[in-house]
């Protein structure tokens, strides 16, 4: 039996995608490392290694210059089957030791469904971020939320739509000032 190139181009491209996928399903853990340079003689290398680990994954990289310029990162994704909530949590590091971090988690209970993130800075400021999303015991579609800045101080707003055109938001700024403004839509 004689294959055309077509086929024959086919046939190796889908066994070459079916090692793959196979050898794929089966790691916890894989790396890849790059190399890159140009013709007026800079270079950079890149390794990432993306591992699995209890319904975890994890992506770390570090990237560098051949000038000694670069950072790291480190990520990691998942679920927490005890609360019910995904999280994410990843920082970058810089090679002059400067280190920005970011952590979140999201997940719904009891009718509610809650959001919390946090960035700190290389300096430890922390700044926060925190809503939640539901329905109120008159049927309104609610979504409220705040944000901490570094020194301490919050900010809220709520959001309520009555599902028939009506929205209001109320802000609260951290010096406890309220404004309210309601928009209607006609909706057909």
């Amino acid at each position: 039996m004689k294959l055309s190139k077509t086929s024959a181009l086919a046939l190796a491209a889908m066994l070459a995608t079916t090692t793959f996928a196979v050898s794929a399903a089966e790691a916890q853990s894989r790396t890849r490392n790059v190399a890159v340079s140009n013709s007026q003689g800079r270079s950079a290398t890149a390794t990432t290694t993306h591992s699995a680990n209890n319904g975890a994954v994890s992506r770390d990289r570090s990237v560098q210059t051949g000038s000694g310029r670069g950072y790291t990162t480190s990520n990691t994704t998942g679920y927490d089957q005890n609360s019910g909530s995904r999280y994410r949590s990843g920082q970058v590091t810089t090679n002059s030791g400067q280190t920005v971090s970011r952590d979140a988690t999201a997940g719904c209970a009891n009718g509610v469904c809650s959001r919390d993130s946090s960035v700190t800075g290389p300096q430890g400021e922390t700044v926060s971020h925190s809503s939640d999303r539901y329905f109120d015991e008159n049927g309104n579609y609610v979504h409220s939320g705040s944000v901490t800045g570094t020194q301490g101080e919050t900010a809220y707003r709520d959001v309520t739509r009555d599902g028939e055109g009506t929205r209001t938001t109320t802000t609260t700024a951290p010096n406890g000032e309220t404004r309210e403004r309601t928009r209607w839509i006609q909706v057909n």
